[in-house]
């Protein structure tokens, strides 16, 4: 992830989505936040986030979605997308263009871990 780049969090619930922000704003990630696809499809045309965190189950667009349309567009094609799900779908996901699968049970400890594997250190402050 490049400096200025920030994580979106794409979740339909609205305590898992905030307490994972928390997370990793507290780690020092700059995060922007979507309850559904079409949200977050609208944020990632305004400026392409570092890395997607993406829910699979979601109302108006779910994260299959949101998939397929960010690979199919030139300016977000190559954005990393990490699925966060409580369902397993790690091969399907994979097959769309997921650069990884992580279950919700893992806790947010680990998730935070995932994260910083696929994303590396926050952006420094200045």
């Amino acid at each position: 992830m490049t400096p200025g780049q920030y994580i979106l969090v794409v979740d339909d619930d609205d305590d898992f989505r905030e307490a994972l922000s928390e997370v990793l704003t507290e780690a020092g990630y700059p995060v922007q936040k979507a309850e559904n696809g079409e949200v977050a499809l609208g944020k990632v045309s305004e400026e392409a986030p570092g890395i997607v965190l993406l829910d699979l189950k979601m109302p108006v667009l779910d994260g299959w979605g949101v998939m397929e349309r960010m690979r199919g567009d030139a300016k977000s094609a190559a954005v990393p997308i990490l699925i966060l799900s409580a369902y397993g779908f790690e091969w399907e996901a994979e097959l769309l263009g997921a650069q990884g699968y992580i279950p919700k049970s893992v806790g947010m400890d680990e998730i935070l871990e995932r994260v910083r594997k696929a994303a590396g250190p926050p952006p420094l402050r200045h």
